[in-house]
């Protein structure tokens, strides 16, 4: 029985086979018709909408972007990214995007060494294509700034607050130390100069509107006005010289010279950004008086630091001699008020207190 029930098994597998190999497939029949188109998904947002937001048709770029290439800070600062691979990397931060913006991310005031870096441009003072609306206007740098001349001992704790966004420009318009060789007053021991470069640099008007930095004075913050408003003022940016005055150019004057004498042939002073509140003031910039007075002053120190064979007739430290406290403290007041350039304009009380602190200090 058992065999009998595998052999119909056999067979019925064997049929199955068969008659599927006989089973042909007919043609194929009508396409049926199309079904309903399906729910339209959420339109996606526009691909310019955000660039739009500071790319219009108006000149607002145009305008920021050729006074800004009017501007030191462009013309000069292309010249000088190779600072940006030099002197250990101290250099950096002022003079390449790279160096600025490594020491902002960072929280220091180095930039470190850079082989390759770029020039300063719109991305290094402002958050350009951060959210890709209006606020990438914003500044990078805003808070209060903490001063190179912390890291010696001669200095503590000394800051400056120009306000926003006034700060961007004083973290790099700073003096920086010299190290060991930084004047300090509370030691006697006298300082061996080797380097005609010895001073606080040259972009010292941060500190000189802060009134932080000098020897012989009390600390005297100017209190009022700003970097931004008087230098990038809209007023300063009208007329036939739009692209040279005010606005990112950052100036207020303007001067042309001869090629081969050197001699200024013309000079333009735009005053609009400080006559709403100096209404007297005239194209010298000599407020009343200020600047004559401190001119005054910077040329009696001049001639007391080249009389105790301190300082050349170019305004350069006599090298390899060594200096007490006090003579290297004086110099460093007339290189901080004389490189400042506004002539007590940013801050005429500390600039008046650091050069009549040091020559009382150079007649002691």
């Amino acid at each position: 029985m058992k065999k009998l029930k595998q052999i119909t098994g056999l067979i019925v597998v064997a049929m199955a086979v068969v008659f599927a190999g006989c089973t042909k497939e007919g043609p194929q029949g009508p396409p049926g018709s199309d079904g309903s188109d399906g729910t339209d998904g959420t339109n996606g947002s526009d691909g310019t909408a955000g660039c739009i937001t500071c790319h219009t048709n108006d000149s607002e770029l145009t305008i920021k972007t050729a006074q800004f290439e009017h501007s030191i800070h462009f013309t000069g600062g292309a010249e000088h990214t190779g600072y940006a691979n030099y002197a250990g990397g101290s250099c950096s931060m002022c003079h390449s995007h790279n160096g600025f913006m490594k020491a902002v991310e960072d929280g220091t005031n180095f930039g470190g060494l850079h082989a390759e870096a770029a020039a300063m441009s719109c991305y290094t003072c402002h958050q350009i294509h951060t959210s890709y609306t209006r606020d990438d206007y914003a500044m990078v740098y805003e808070g209060e700034v903490d001063l190179i001349m912390n890291e010696v001992d001669a200095f503590s704790d000394l800051s400056v607050d120009a306000g926003e966004p006034s700060n961007t420009c004083v973290k790099c318009h700073q003096a920086r130390n010299r190290g060991d060789d930084t004047p300090n007053l509370d030691v006697s021991t006298n300082t061996l100069i080797t380097s005609s470069h010895y001073g606080p640099h040259y972009g010292v008007q941060g500190i000189i509107y802060g009134g932080k930095g000098g020897y012989f004075a009390s600390e005297a913050d100017k209190g009022k006005h700003n970097c931004v408003k008087c230098h990038m003022s809209n007023a300063a940016s009208t007329g036939n010289y739009g692209a040279y005055f005010g606005g990112h150019s950052m100036a207020l004057s303007m001067a042309q010279y001869d090629d081969e004498t050197g001699e200024m042939t013309s000079y333009t002073a735009f005053t609009k950004a400080c006559t709403d509140c100096h209404e007297s003031l005239d194209d010298d910039f000599d407020l009343n008086g200020i600047q004559t007075g401190v001119k005054a002053k910077l040329a009696a120190l001049k001639t007391a630091l080249m009389e105790n064979n301190i300082m050349d007739d170019h305004d350069h430290i006599i090298t390899d001699k060594e200096y007490t406290q006090e003579q290297l403290a004086a110099f460093w007041n007339y290189k901080l008020v004389k490189d400042d350039g506004s002539y007590g304009i940013h801050n005429k009380v500390y600039a008046n207190d650091l050069l009549d602190g040091a020559l009382s200090a150079l007649q002691d």
